[in-house]
């Protein structure tokens, strides 16, 4: 008798197991990952830059000074603090002057995209008939890659320096700031 009890013991534990993996694999069939219907339209989702208006030229006092392309560090570059700017579309916006050895400065209006390692370049620096500094917007001006190579190398490098944290999200103001102020190397362990 304890031998058909311990049969019978047996037999209803693998009958409630097998019962058991067909309710689960009922479950697991029912969350299947292309179900869900959280944000439909993703595919259909495009990046919209949002709007900006040309800055006033830099003023001497509003210059940081920042790291440029090693190869070119003979050249100063300076980050104009008050046009210094982040939006909700991920894009940094920020007045650069590149001073030559010999002291001349060429100026850029420009922006950043952390997620994409782009930079478009929206006006450059000129001088009016007057004698007046003022950006002059360019026609052409599009998202393009980071360059490698010459002085204009700088986009890399204020991404990785400045702008960017690790995962290629853009910062915040103020801690773009920090970083230009402070350095990086200092406070990275922030933007985990």
């Amino acid at each position: 008798m304890r031998i058909t009890t311990l049969w019978s013991y047996l037999l209803c534990v693998m009958i409630l197991s097998i019962s058991n993996d067909v309710v689960f694999a009922d479950i697991w069939e029912d969350l299947n990952p292309y179900d869900y219907k959280d944000n439909e339209d993703i595919e259909d989702f495009v990046w919209k830059e949002g709007a900006s208006t040309l800055p006033e030229y830099p003023d001497e006092t509003d210059l940081l000074e920042v790291d440029g392309p090693p190869k070119y560090s003979n050249y100063h570059y300076f980050i104009d603090g008050k046009t210094l700017t982040t939006d909700a579309t991920g894009v940094v916006r920020f007045a650069l002057i590149i001073r030559s050895p010999s002291g001349s400065d060429n100026a850029f209006y420009d922006g950043i995209r952390c997620t994409e390692n782009q930079i478009k370049h929206y006006a450059y620096g000129s001088t009016d008939t007057k004698g007046k500094k003022k950006f002059v917007g360019r026609s052409n001006a599009h998202w393009g890659a980071f360059r490698g190579k010459g002085v204009n190398a700088y986009a890399a490098i204020f991404a990785t320096n400045y702008f960017c944290d690790h995962s290629g999200v853009m910062l915040k103001r103020h801690e773009i700031i920090q970083n230009i102020n402070y350095g990086k190397g200092n406070v990275d362990g922030l933007y985990y």
